[in-house]
């Protein structure tokens, strides 16, 4: 009975030891770094078969977050496991990876495209732990892209200031030669004016049709005039003007906090490179927008002087010809 007893207890430990070694492997592995985590899940058979799935997430350096996954299957013979992959993964560079385990870790061999080899340690854990590491990645990925757009968009604003400064010191430069501009308008019209009385006074029929065609080519002189002042008032000055008048009124005006702003995700360089150039373009708005309005004043004032100068030009015109 004894002898019995003692080849039963041997049967039992060796059918548990059986059973341990062969699930030994079995269960849900991750490795993590500061812009990746991985989860590698494996169920070992009796005959050291190894079946199971890899994932990836990955954060890139421009705060997008990556994912990959892939079946696996390999072997396990004592420490040793080898796991193969039917695709190719972007981190590994073939398509199979050898490795030791030892208790609750997998050491992995990683060979990169560049040839440089690295060892990952997976550690026994749970999707759950994996999970959280995924997520701080997708939560730096946020701060990343949004302190990228903070600092564009500071980059765009002293862009715009630098802008409104120049189109200030064009414009009033191009606006004190308002008064040129109509001198020359009454200059040309005075000059029609003369050379229709001279027309009305001469005799000889060849030479009014000369005198008419001089007061013709006045009239084209003064349309050269209209080209002048709007490839400069409408096309150099006017929209340029205009968009940066729209630019400024579809902003908000509202710089935020430096509470708000690293609540986002926002680090201290972008927030001192925003809070920098958002203070300047409110204080650059606020100069731009009655320079804006004056000079827009001018130019309508310049317009409405301009089709006055236009209708004496023809109204001469149309009298040079009538009277030749």
């Amino acid at each position: 009975m004894k002898g019995n007893s003692h080849s039963l207890v041997l049967v039992w430990i060796l059918l548990v030891g059986t059973a341990c070694n062969a699930s030994r492997i079995s269960g849900t592995y991750v490795a993590h770094a500061s812009t990746f985590a991985e989860i590698l899940q494996l169920t070992e058979t009796d005959n050291g078969q190894l079946n199971g799935v890899l994932s990836l997430v990955e954060l890139k350096h421009d705060g997008t977050v990556g994912s990959e996954q892939t079946p696996v299957s390999g072997t396990v013979d004592s420490d040793q496991l080898t796991l193969k992959f039917p695709t190719i993964l972007s981190f590994i560079s073939g398509r199979s990876l050898s490795g030791t385990i030892n208790g609750s870790t997998i050491h992995l061999q990683i060979v990169d495209s560049d040839g440089n080899v690295s060892s990952e340690e997976f550690v026994r854990s749970t999707p759950a732990q994996f999970k959280v590491y995924a997520d701080e990645m997708k939560s730096k990925g946020r701060g990343i892209v949004y302190n990228t757009k903070l600092l564009n968009l500071a980059q765009e604003y002293r862009e715009t200031v630098a802008n409104a400064e120049t189109w200030i010191a064009n414009a009033e430069a191009h606006a004190q030669r308002i008064s040129n501009a109509k001198a020359d308008y009454d200059k040309i019209e005075s000059e029609m004016r003369w050379l229709v009385g001279r027309e009305q006074q001469t005799t000889d029929s060849v030479a009014r049709s000369q005198i008419a065609v001089a007061v013709t080519q006045e009239d084209i002189a003064g349309e050269q005039v209209d080209i002048q002042v709007q490839q400069v008032w409408d096309i150099g000055i006017g929209d340029s003007g205009s968009k940066l008048e729209k630019d400024f009124a579809d902003w908000d005006g509202n710089c935020g906090t430096d509470q708000e702003l690293r609540k986002q995700g926002a680090n201290d360089r972008a927030i001192e490179a925003w809070d920098r150039a958002c203070k300047e373009v409110v204080a650059e708005r606020a100069k731009f927008e009655p320079i804006y309005r004056r000079l827009s004043e001018q130019r309508a004032a310049l317009k409405s002087f301009q089709v006055t100068a236009q209708a004496h030009r023809k109204g001469l015109v149309n009298e040079a010809n009538r009277i030749q």
